[in-house]
């Protein structure tokens, strides 16, 4: 603060609602007797109402702007006072301002880290409740306590006699409550200081949030208290800060701190236990940062253009991408920056650390218990060989989201997953062994795709980007094995199949492009198999009698040109097949009916598998593989056989299967 010059310009205090005052004319005639704000002494004032201007503290006397005289810049602090609102015979405190450079700079370091409040500025307004003062009470007293410079010792205690009275009475009252582990409505904002670890509740998750800042509202259900907070969310590449607000409603008399809707999390009743999950689940979620091809058991929230609703899968498969949900979504968070945690100490002293407050000194039993679980936490980090790099720190890892967002496979839809619910793919190594193929043709396709899956080849177009795919034809009767090919490949290279078939692409040519551009961009992106089933429409003959047809078709060949994946096409009928095709399939292979030694293959297979009893002998399964039928037919038929069996609590049995076989056949007699 300049202590010379004609005039001082003050402006409004972060933080505060008070008009800015008027710029002070100094008076010419007044020589100072001291600098700005060196006056050991507190300027009172009054005014009788927000209309009138500031008075010295006597109301019985003439208003006088005295705000405006060179005189009252000399003050270490101007206390200003109005009418109690609730008792006309007494004042109540509006405001201290500041204007002592020696208070200045020792509150400096009480209020170092406190958002929403800056010291440095010319104009140091603190308006009542005094709530910053409140939170960093015992800093404020053991800084004044240790004060050696008489001076400053002088100016601190000015200060401190005044705040004291209006901050004492909410710590005393504080305690209280916090002793008894209750608080009233008016009292929540005593054990809410900003910075504060919060536990609470979003979507049902257990999760800890960072306190910004909190606030007293109403609207037309009554009156509240918000929370601002803020949680780490992540974007695919970078962690960042989300906002979110926690509000608890008004409530009567005292309530028990484990039944409000967010508490320090310092206070949950079971905090060992809560750290150590919430460090896990973080721990994971850092780690699901990126690209991940995973398993998903449980709920999970879909996200379309149209709506957001709840499904459950079982050992679905997903794709942790939050960067492409970001994009093809529309819903990514966007990401303030983290910053480190610190631990401030202040000059010589060392008094405190960042969190320390009344809060902290009328629990710190329950602090210590908190800092002692986040210190288990950080061994178990240290000790853990895991070569991964880790960016945040242990207490961030507390602050992470409990969901993570990608793509869902089995529902072709964008969603948001439940951390704890994500798994690692349990792969079935031996499907792609037992699937039935001339000899000779699973080498073939296995070499095909493990090559383009490798990317090894540089092989090009005559046009640079033309022709970098892998596509394959399978085709044949229904339940010859085609779609499991596919399957059992992507099995057997771990490596994310995309399945569906042409009619999910739509029905007018500007949706099938869009959908199919789409699809075309996530599989070359995730490096997955592409599984188009039943895609005879797009294969067949163009005719001049369909233009609807032929724009389809024309779509479908111009996209297949630049694709740069695996894809499967699976066809029921060949015999009308588009010459357009035959450039632009690698490798066509013809699924011949089932003959009995496949059949045969099959039966052993599909009884076999599975964890229950099987009472049939060799003779019995190979009378079954005489009989005519496909793949599904099979394995449809033994899976109702074991229903059967299992209801009758006995073995799978060629009695069974023939029940079965005959239900099918519409033979009941």
């Amino acid at each position: 603060m300049s202590d010379g010059g004609d005039s001082l310009q003050y402006h409004r205090s972060v933080g505060t609602s008070s008009p800015a005052l008027s710029e002070m004319s100094l008076d010419h005639t007044y020589t100072p007797e001291f600098k700005v704000g060196m006056r050991p002494e507190i300027r009172q004032l009054y005014r009788p109402n927000d209309k009138s201007t500031w008075d010295e503290w006597n109301p019985k006397t003439a208003v006088v702007d005295v705000e405006a005289g060179s005189y009252t810049q000399e003050f270490a602090l101007i206390v200003r006072r109005e009418p109690h609102p609730s008792n006309d015979n007494q004042a109540a405190l509006k405001s201290i301002t500041v204007q002592s450079p020696l208070i200045r700079k020792a509150l400096e370091a009480v209020f170092d880290g406190y958002e929403g409040l800056e010291t440095r500025l010319r104009q140091l307004t603190f308006e009542a409740p005094f709530h910053s003062f409140y939170y960093r009470w015992h800093r404020f007293e053991s800084l004044r306590n240790l004060e050696s410079d008489e001076s400053t010792k002088a100016h601190l205690t000015l200060l401190y006699n005044i705040i004291s009275q209006e901050i004492l009475p909410y710590i005393h009252t504080m305690q209280d409550f916090t002793k008894n582990r209750v608080i009233s409505f008016t009292h929540l904002w005593t054990i809410f200081a900003p910075g504060t670890e919060v536990y609470t509740k979003i979507k049902g998750h257990d999760c800890a949030v960072r306190l910004k800042s909190s606030s007293y509202g109403a609207n037309m259900s009554g009156e509240y208290f918000s929370l601002e907070c803020m949680y780490i969310d992540c974007d695919g590449s970078n962690f960042g800060y989300v906002d979110a607000s926690v509000e608890i409603n008004s409530f009567a008399g005292v309530k028990r701190l484990s039944d409000l809707e967010a508490i320090p999390i310092h206070l949950h009743p079971n905090i060992e236990e809560l750290v150590e999950r919430l460090h896990i689940r973080g721990d994971k979620f850092e780690q699901l940062n990126g690209f991940h091809h995973m398993s998903y058991s449980g709920f999970y929230t879909a996200r379309s253009s149209r709506q957001v609703r709840n499904r459950h899968i079982a050992s679905g498969r997903i794709i942790v991408d939050p960067h492409t949900f970001g994009i093809y979504s529309m819903s990514g968070p966007s990401l303030a920056v983290l910053e480190n945690d610190r631990a401030t100490t202040y000059s010589s002293k060392s008094l405190f650390k960042s969190g320390d407050s009344v809060i902290r000194s009328a629990t710190e039993e329950e602090f210590r218990m908190y800092e002692e679980a986040l210190q288990k936490c950080q061994e178990l980090r240290d000790n853990n060989s895991n070569p991964t790099p880790r960016v945040l720190s242990c207490k961030q890892r507390l602050l992470c989201a409990p969901s993570v967002r990608g793509y869902c496979l089995t529902a072709k839809i964008w969603a948001e997953f439940d951390v704890e619910k994500v798994s690692r793919i349990t792969w079935s190594t031996d499907v792609f062994a037992r699937l039935v193929l001339p000899r000779g043709t699973k080498e073939i396709i296995r070499a095909f795709v493990q090559e383009q899956l490798s990317h090894d080849d540089g092989f090009d177009d005559i046009v640079s980007g033309k022709g970098l795919g892998f596509i394959m034809l399978l085709s044949g009767e229904p339940g010859v094995g085609k779609t499991l090919t596919a399957e059992s490949v992507a099995e057997e290279m771990c490596q994310p199949l995309y399945a569906m078939s042409a009619g999910e692409l739509g029905e007018t040519a500007a949706e099938v492009e869009e959908q199919l551009e789409m699809v075309l961009e996530l599989t070359a992106k995730w490096n997955a198999i592409l599984l188009l089933d039943e895609c005879d429409m797009f294969l067949e003959a163009r005719t001049t009698a369909d233009i609807r047809r032929n724009r389809l078709i024309s779509i479908f060949l111009r996209k297949l040109e630049y694709y740069r994946g695996v894809m499967f096409l699976t066809s029921n009928r060949i015999d009308d097949f588009d010459p357009a095709f035959e450039s632009r399939i690698h490798l066509t292979i013809h699924y011949p009916a089932l003959d009995t030694a496949s059949r045969l293959h099959i039966w052993r297979t599909f009884v076999e598998n599975g964890n229950s009893e099987n009472g049939l002998s060799d003779r019995e399964i190979e009378k079954l593989a005489t009989i005519e039928m496909n793949g599904r037919q099979i394995k449809n038929t033994v899976k109702t056989g074991r229903l059967l069996s299992k209801q009758q609590n006995k073995p799978l049995s060629l009695k069974h299967l023939e029940m079965v076989l005959k239900v099918k056949r519409g033979d009941f007699a």
